[in-house]
Parts: structure tokens; C-alpha cells; sequence
């Protein structure tokens, strides 16, 4: 049995519930123990989500002596700070992405986990989402054929609401970039994982981005603004090794989550409210289009075989990456979601937020 502990229950958005949601499904683990940095939140999602096994605990320290394992759901600019935490008191980390505002802050954590022997993952789950895995297995098949260019959207609609206040989502010294950062590492990560084997890595990059509300109505304090000091919306260009084109654009402002992506053999489409379908639209490599787009559902090997995984839309991924956080612990299995891959995915970010700060086109790091 693998003893957790929650590091950050959240107020708004609380990604720690998808977490708890997934160890809950998983008989070898137990969460006992949370903490999180305002006095009185941990012992609230105690109550709220039956945590009957787990403590509120008022330390770091109190809480690493109760757990061998530890999910880290908390502000991006404490993620670096609270994984060399955690491996100093001897804890297997999961981190949540994006790994950290600066890539010096990924090297500081990347350097302690090289000399630990515990398990350090990032949460970059999206890619154990249905649609994406049969997407992958129609691309491996080699269905596609070449690609030519790949357009893909995320994000949310709480931004567009002038109500919001001055969160650390909205300060780059907190979060780093906003949009960007926030749905952009999950879209490079999931591209990159589905075509760099037929494309190649991520060559060139060039960003622009706007701040649609630049001031938001500071915490505490009601009737004042303050600055927000990242992006609303980023729109990036980037083209690989092998020439294709991938056209990102990301917005917490309002968004559809979509990859489309096209190639000698076809379209075909994610949408991210049908998790569990592609629109296909394929044709012969040679020839036309001669039939309409279908909707397909995904086929039951794309569902990852674990009768324990939920048949729900989002919560299939976040369990099936505990899963791999667990199995790594106990049964030393490797694990592509290391902090080395969200290195490398914070570097495209860097290399896409340097690009609209200098309107250039910049060269990526090809890791």
C-alpha cells in the first residue's frame, strides 16, 4: 500500500480532486494525509470528498512523515520548491504541470531527482485520452501518410468573466506565462508525442499574445485593480524538423478543445467535449476526397485495458497516470512523463514567450 500525500487543495479550480478522484479507484494506494498553505482548505476537502483515512496537516513536515508518495497540486512558481522537498524527505513526486516558470528552476529539480532513487513524474496526462491514443494508433499505422500541417485549440471560458480577480494564474511572476503556459504545455506535449516520430521535434517557433483584461480586482481587497501581467490569449506557429506546420492557439478567455490534423491520407479531428470519437475524413494517399467527415468511436483496445479505469471523459487520463505513478513506485516500471520531459516542454514554452517578447522567429531546443 502506497501512502499519499496531497501538497495544495485549491480554491477555484482545485486540480487535487482529479488526483484524489483516481488514487481513490486504485486499492493500493491511500491518501493520508493533505496540506495546503491556507489554514483550514485541507481539513475542509477532508470533509468535502470522505477522505476518512487522511490527517490535515499543519506542516510540510507533518505531512511528509505520514506518506511515502506525494501529488504536488500547487501554484507553478512553488512546483521546483516542493518536489526537491519532497525528495530530500525521501518521496516518490508527481508534479503538476507545467513544470515551473523558468528552466532553471526545472534543472534545480531535475539535478536532486538524479540523486534520489524515488519516482519523479510530470502530470502531463492528456495523452491517455482515448481519442488521442487511437489518433496515435492510425498515425503508427501509418493511415496518415505524410503529415501536412496540424491545428490544435485549448483552453476555458472562466477568463472571460471581468469578475475574476487577481489570481496567481494572472502574475508572471507566479505562474509564468498565462495561457501559454497553462493549456500550451499540454498542446505541445500531446503534438510532439503523436508526431515526432513522423515529423520530427519542434525546429522553429513564433508567438504572439494579448492580454484581453490587463487589470482584475486585487484579492482582499475589493473596488482596487491590479495589473495582470500574462496573456489571455497566445497564438504560435511552429514547424518541425520534417517541414509540417503546427498552428496552436491557446485562451482561458473562451476556447474549443480541438486537434485537427492532416495528411496524405485524410483529416482527422479531436473534439474535446466527445472525447471517445474522432471525426474522420480519409481518403487515398493518390487520389480525392470521395466521402464525408464520420464521427468513429474509439476502439476498446484504445481504452487502456484497466477495468478499474472510469468510462468518463477526463477522469480515464488522470486515473491512468496515477496508475503509472503507482506501478513505477512499486513495481519500478519507466515512465515517459519524467521532469526531464517537462523540461523540455517548459522549453518550448520559454522559446514560444521569448518569441512574441522579441517578434522573432526563434529556434527550439530539439532535447
Amino acid at each position: 500500500m502506497v501512502r499519499i500525500g496531497i501538497i495544495g487543495c485549491g480554491s477555484l479550480i482545485g486540480i487535487a480532486r482529479n488526483h484524489i478522484a483516481a488514487y481513490q479507484r486504485c486499492s493500493d494506494a491511500q491518501i493520508t494525509a493533505c496540506y495546503d498553505l491556507i489554514e483550514g482548505r485541507a481539513a475542509g476537502y477532508i470533509d468535502k470528498l470522505g477522505l476518512k483515512d487522511a490527517r490535515a496537516c499543519a506542516s510540510l513536515e507533518e505531512l511528509f512523515s505520514l506518506c511515502d508518495a506525494v501529488s504536488v497540486c500547487t501554484p507553478n512558481c512553488t512546483h521546483t520548491e516542493l518536489t526537491v522537498a519532497a525528495l530530500k524527505a525521501g518521496k516518490h513526486v508527481l508534479c503538476e504541470k507545467p513544470f515551473a516558470p523558468t528552466l532553471e528552476e526545472c534543472d534545480q529539480a531535475i539535478r536532486y531527482a538524479k540523486l534520489s532513487d524515488k519516482v519523479s513524474m510530470i502530470g502531463l496526462c492528456y495523452r491517455d485520452i482515448p481519442g488521442f491514443v487511437y489518433m496515435k494508433q492510425l498515425i503508427d499505422e501509418g493511415k496518415m501518410g505524410k503529415i501536412f500541417f496540424v491545428r490544435e485549440e485549448q483552453g476555458g471560458d472562466r477568463f472571460a468573466n471581468p469578475a475574476v480577480q487577481l489570481e496567481w494564474r494572472t502574475q508572471a511572476d507566479l505562474s509564468g506565462p498565462g495561457a501559454l503556459a497553462d493549456f500550451g504545455s499540454h498542446m505541445m506535449d500531446i503534438c510532439d508525442y503523436l508526431l515526432r516520430d513522423s515529423c520530427g521535434p519542434i525546429a522553429e517557433i513564433t508567438c504572439m499574445q494579448s492580454t484581453c483584461m490587463e487589470e482584475r480586482e486585487i484579492i482582499g481587497k475589493p473596488g482596487r485593480l491590479g495589473p495582470v501581467t500574462n496573456d489571455d490569449v497566445a497564438c504560435w506557429i511552429c514547424r518541425t524538423e520534417g517541414g509540417t506546420l503546427y498552428n496552436f492557439t491557446a485562451s482561458r478567455i473562451g476556447a474549443t478543445f480541438m486537434l485537427e490534423i492532416v495528411g496524405e491520407g485524410g483529416k482527422m479531428i479531436f473534439h474535446g467535449d466527445r472525447p471517445f470519437e474522432l471525426t474522420l475524413q480519409l481518403k487515398d494517399k493518390n487520389g480525392p476526397y470521395t466521402e464525408k467527415p464520420q464521427a468513429v468511436p474509439v476502439p476498446e483496445s484504445c481504452y487502456g485495458g484497466d477495468e478499474n479505469a472510469p468510462r468518463t471523459p477526463f477522469a480515464i487520463n488522470f486515473y491512468y497516470e496515477i496508475r503509472q505513478f503507482l506501478d513505477a513506485i512499486q513495481h519500478g516500471r519507466d515512465t515517459l512523463l519524467t521532469l526531464e520531459r517537462g523540461r523540455y516542454i517548459q522549453s518550448l514554452i520559454q522559446t514560444a514567450q521569448d518569441s512574441a517578447d522579441l517578434g522573432e522567429i526563434l529556434e527550439a531546443d530539439p532535447e
